[in-house]
């Protein structure tokens, strides 16, 4: 497979400067570097995840003071970290703010999703960190699966200082992950993030990936119900939605217009996408399916 292509202006968000960074790490070494740092760093389900911070024009695995998250390929789902690559950069064509994200070459050529941590701040040779909770830490519970979009939304409600605004951004990104098959985004794929100025708000969109791509077979839509729903979603049943997150009629149908205005954009990036021939078929599918109920 030829190296991976990356836009200066991409490498810059990244990296603070247009450099594409080594990484002396192969695909078969990501997991042995993750149990070096186990209890030190985030390690769930079968996809390990290795903390890396960036010295110099090399990212190297730290156990503290990470700023970037590295996903590499796991046997279980193919093409995981090329699924999320796409559908991150899919999801800042619809207008989601996004963490900065990378797909790149391990030291084997093999690809690996490249995630900059938004809960970071960098200040001289230090990296502090913002206070982030995500809603599973918050709403409490043992199973992050359990509940809903609207008690996300009562969070937000309570907590964010412009909540109108992150209510919004709510909306949108739930009809984005209906529309990309995403029906694993459980609660602890949504965070407050308090800025540096004690602003808190919606964190940055993460973690947006098609896992009815790599589970064909999955049993649900969407991981949390909106309208007492998982399953059989419609476009009345988002509209719904978005009445009782207090959007306006205008805002959601405009948002879902948008979505749908998006269709043959996404199959060029689909097209010009670093999935293979089968899996690229499967997800246009995914997404036609899934726009035209939208309709």
């Amino acid at each position: 497979m030829p190296p991976i292509e990356v836009d200066s202006k991409a490498l810059r968000t990244m990296f603070g400067k247009p450099i594409r960074p080594t990484i002396a790490i192969s695909s078969s070494e990501i997991a042995l570097e993750a149990q070096k740092m186990a209890g030190k760093l985030s390690i769930s389900g079968v996809q390990p995840k290795l903390s890396l911070r960036l010295e110099g024009d090399r990212l190297i695995p730290v156990a503290r003071e990470g700023q970037f998250i590295l996903k590499p390929q796991t046997r279980d789902f193919a093409e995981l970290p090329q699924n999320e690559y796409l559908c991150m950069t899919m999801g800042r064509r619809f207008g989601l703010r996004t963490a900065p994200h990378l797909l790149i070459d391990l030291a084997d050529g093999a690809p690996a999703y490249l995630v900059k941590r938004f809960d970071r701040l960098k200040k001289g040779r230090r990296v502090e960190k913002l206070a982030c909770e995500d809603m599973h830490q918050i709403l409490g519970g043992p199973d992050k699966y359990s509940g809903s979009h609207e008690q996300i939304a009562q969070t937000i409600r309570e907590h964010c200082s412009f909540a109108p605004l992150d209510l919004q951004r709510l909306f949108e990104v739930t009809i984005f992950n209906f529309a990309i098959g995403n029906g694993d985004a459980h609660r602890k794929n949504f965070s407050l993030l308090t800025s540096e100025d004690g602003t808190i708000a919606l964190s940055p969109a993460y973690d947006l990936v098609s896992s009815r791509l790599a589970i064909p077979g999955e049993r649900d839509e969407l991981a949390l119900t909106i309208i007492g729903k998982r399953n059989h979603l419609r476009r009345t049943d988002f509209v719904a939605f978005a009445d009782h997150l207090g959007i306006a009629r205008t805002y959601s149908e405009r948002k879902i217009a948008d979505l749908l205005a998006l269709r043959e954009v996404f199959m060029e990036m689909i097209a010009a996408s670093q999935l293979s021939g089968s899996p690229r078929a499967a997800l246009t599918q995914i997404i036609i399916e899934r726009l035209d109920r939208l309709r």
